[in-house]
């Protein structure tokens, strides 16, 4: 069975991921996510809902400088807020978008993961969300 993840998005970047205007995540942290993981997207507030999914690609990391030359026409953030994000860091890291969906909004049910998690079958409050439709 392929795992599936839960990751808080701000919405402005949520919304550009499901209207296929991004199509890499940008994260301070390398994710352990294989390709093929289905992502749920939460959006984080205002909007405090999950809002759709995408399957992961491959996660591309090198220095911030060079990421950036390698997706800032894919991560939908200007060269200043790429570089305001990644301040610090000596490696940066992108999730390549492979496919989005957008879903009908649902209340979350339970808190929200501040960058991300996986979800489990055994646990109760992760079922309903393991049940969306892909």
């Amino acid at each position: 069975m392929t795992p599936s993840v839960l990751m808080s998005i701000r919405p402005r970047f949520a919304e550009a991921i499901l209207d296929g205007k991004k199509t890499v995540e940008l994260r301070r942290r390398r994710p352990s996510l294989p390709v093929g993981v289905r992502v749920l997207i939460y959006a984080s507030s205002p909007t405090q809902h999950v809002i759709g999914w995408f399957e992961t690609g491959s996660v591309i990391a090198d220095r911030p400088t060079v990421l950036w030359e390698m997706v800032r026409d894919r991560a939908g953030v200007s060269r200043a807020e790429f570089r305001a994000y990644f301040a610090g860091c000596e490696l940066a890291h992108a999730i390549e978008i492979s496919a989005a969906e957008r879903l009908s909004p649902m209340a979350l049910g339970m808190r929200p993961p501040q960058s991300w998690q996986y979800l489990h079958a055994t646990n109760r409050q992760h079922r309903g969300l393991l049940s969306l439709p892909v």
